[in-house]
């Protein structure tokens, strides 16, 4: 079907993510890339195509808000051609398949050279996917969050990623503007350098030690900000959260470990927490079984455990918490088992509600896009999903996708046909 056809989609409810309960007897016209509003089951054809879900129930597109299109194969040593830009992309772009036949249609690319190249792919219809909003490379401090410490400083320096002192963070933001970087990520935190097994995050939230100083997030911050891009801070421990706060961050990404005090000053100034429950969990409960070492899925287990403790305490607190799993993919985290994040979030005591409005209202906000995605409303761009269930009572529905639209184009249709 041509760009210029008008669709009528049906269903049995439709979840608008906005106010109210979810509607009935009514459907969703599609008119472009955009949703041109209502329409009453009864009103006579129009001339739209009519596309019948049956019984499915209709929703926002799901949003993940923190995951890693790194296109790697797990399985290959790490050198060329594995690691080759060109041939990481191929892997990338059926990982990004994978995500949209998972009802997933937007995502934050959260780190990863090849994201920018993904996102502008994507968004010029070269290859099918979820809309992209890609962070590029992170930045860290020497030895810090990404610093690959076992490798040989000259090496590391050549990945672009490493800043100190506030000329250099200044001018690595400046980088990632010119690369095409739409967000911001920053190392807030990291582990015990050749003591925590699992340096990027530390072996529990207890031992996360801040990375950087006041003055070197504001600067960054600042430089971002000033260029219209969000920051977001990759931040586990009460010192390093209450820092990239404090500097004015927008998003705070796992935030596990920090105070009450610090989860109000979060809600207090707006700023979305990213809790990735789902990376911990895949590899705390299943990781063993796939060749993880106990002492790796003992560290995780302690990180889920106190991100479930946290979670609530900034849900009592007020925060707005957004899904996202920090995937990266297989063997622990494949793409396209995302939705998992939605259970996680409930058993951490969240409504089914709660949870469905975190990956896709609250989602939105985080991407910078909630004016045109996470709600079905008229103007709203056309990301729209059908599960067969309630997701709004029972999330673990999210996993029973049989349509997906994204911008307007359906991408799956399991009535009997894939576009």
């Amino acid at each position: 079907m041509g760009a210029g056809t008008r669709r009528r989609i049906r269903a049995a409810a439709v979840w608008t993510g906005t106010d109210g309960q979810p509607l009935e007897r009514v459907d969703v016209l599609v008119a472009g890339q955009d949703i041109a509003g209502f329409i009453p089951r009864e009103t006579p054809p129009d001339g739209a195509v009519l596309v019948d879900l049956g019984d499915a129930a209709l929703v926002p597109g799901l949003i993940d808000a923190h995951l890693h299109l790194w296109g790697l194969d797990p399985a290959a040593p790490p050198a060329p051609p594995s690691w080759a830009p060109a041939y990481r992309v191929l892997r990338a772009a059926q990982e990004l398949r994978q995500l949209v036949e998972a009802g997933f249609t937007a995502v934050r690319c959260m780190g990863g050279p090849i994201g920018p190249a993904l996102e502008r792919a994507v968004g010029e219809r070269l290859i099918d996917g979820p809309l992209i909003v890609a962070a590029g490379e992170a930045i860290c401090q020497r030895g810090g969050t990404w610093d690959p410490i076992h490798q040989p400083q000259a090496w590391a320096e050549t990945m672009g990623v490493l800043a100190d002192g506030p000329d250099e963070c200044r001018r690595r933001v400046r980088e990632r503007i010119r690369s095409g970087s739409r967000v911001i990520k920053i190392g807030a935190s990291s582990g015990r350098p050749f003591h925590d097994a699992v340096h990027p995050w530390a072996d529990g939230a207890d031992l996360a030690r801040p990375n950087y100083s006041f003055e070197e997030l504001s600067i960054m911050v600042e430089e971002a900000h000033r260029t219209g891009l969000m920051v977001a801070a990759h931040a586990i421990g009460e010192g390093a959260v209450r820092n990239a706060v404090l500097a004015g961050v927008d998003t705070v990404e796992h935030g596990h470990g920090a105070t009450a005090e610090t989860y109000r000053m979060m809600a207090d100034r707006g700023i979305i927490l990213v809790s990735t429950l789902a990376l911990p969990a895949m590899r705390a409960r299943f990781g063993e079984e796939k060749g993880l070492a106990p002492r790796l899925a003992a560290v995780w287990r302690r990180h889920l455990d106190q991100m479930f403790v946290s979670l609530r305490s900034a849900l009592e607190c007020g925060v707005a918490v957004a899904a996202g799993t920090d995937f990266i993919g297989p063997p622990y985290t494949p793409m396209g088992k995302n939705a998992y994040e939605f259970q996680l979030l409930v058993e951490g005591g969240m409504t089914p509600w709660q949870a469905l409005t975190a990956g896709t209202v609250t989602a939105a906000r985080a991407l910078g896009l909630e004016d045109r995605i996470g709600t079905i409303a008229p103007g709203m761009r056309a990301d729209l999903v059908a599960v067969r269930g309630r997701p709004w009572e029972d999330v673990k529905t999210l996993r029973d996708v049989c349509f997906v639209m994204v911008g307007g184009r359906v991408l799956l249709d399991r009535r009997g046909t894939v576009a």
